[in-house]
Formats: structure tokens, sequence, C-alpha cells
């Protein structure tokens, strides 16, 4: 495996972290131990707190109830769709900013060229655009 493919893969694997906790589970690790393989992830689905199920079951239950439309379920859900790719672009930027000052720090302190350091940042950027499809090949592996 090249450095270049360990570094990737190391950026795919942060990646997977940070969403993993964003999206409402936690990652536990054994105090003892600084290695990835103590790592566990704990999956609370459908539990109330995670972001959207309570108000999921809030809108399905009023539509059973008649109070909701199809047209108000079909706005609400395409209102909820563009505030949750509104929330992944933010947080897509983020990463990528934590991840350049990662990456120009290691420029500074001359652990990386800044010429490798411009492709890293532009292997990030790509990587991170098809963030849902590593993720989902990750998974499969």
């Amino acid at each position: 495996m090249k450095k270049d493919d360990k570094s990737v893969g190391l950026v795919i694997i942060t990646l997977l972290i940070i969403f993993g906790t964003l999206c409402g589970g936690t990652l536990k690790a054994n105090a003892s131990e600084n290695t990835m393989t103590s790592c566990t992830y704990v999956d609370y689905s459908p539990c109330p707190r995670v972001e959207g199920y309570l108000l999921k079951e809030s809108i399905n239950e009023l539509k059973e109830r008649g109070s909701l439309t199809e047209d108000d379920v079909k706005n609400i859900n395409f209102y909820m769709t563009k505030d949750r790719e509104s929330k992944e672009a933010e947080i897509k930027e983020r990463i990528y900013k934590i991840e350049c000052e990662k990456i120009d720090k290691m420029v500074s302190e001359k652990v990386i060229s800044k010429e490798k350091g411009e492709k890293l940042k532009e292997t990030v950027k790509e990587n991170i655009q098809d963030m849902k499809k590593n993720i989902k090949r990750l998974n499969s592996k």
C-alpha cells in the first residue's frame, strides 16, 4: 500500500467516525488501549434522541389522525430534505477545513512538501464529496 493510499484511508476512517458520531451514535473506546481495534460503534436508533425521529413519528401520527394531508406531508418531507442537504454541506465544509488545517500544519512542520499537501487537499475534497459512496463501499467490505 502506498503512502498516499494510507492517507486517503485515514481520511475516510476519520470521516466515518465523525459522521457516525453526528448521526446519533457514539464511539466507545477502551481507555487502556490506544488502538482503533478497541473502538466499537453503538447505534441508538430508533432512540427518540436521534435527530428527526421524534418529528417523523409525530408527522405520521398527525397524518393518521387526519390533521395532516398528503400534501402537508410532502411539503414537510421536501423541507426536511433541503434542510438535511444544507446541514450535510455545512458538515462537509467544516470537515474539509479541519483536514486542511492539519495538512497545512504538516507542510509547515516539513512532514510533507507543499505540492504533496495541495494534492492531499484535492484528494480530501474529492473524498468528502463522495463521502456517502465511500462509506457504503467501506461498510460492504
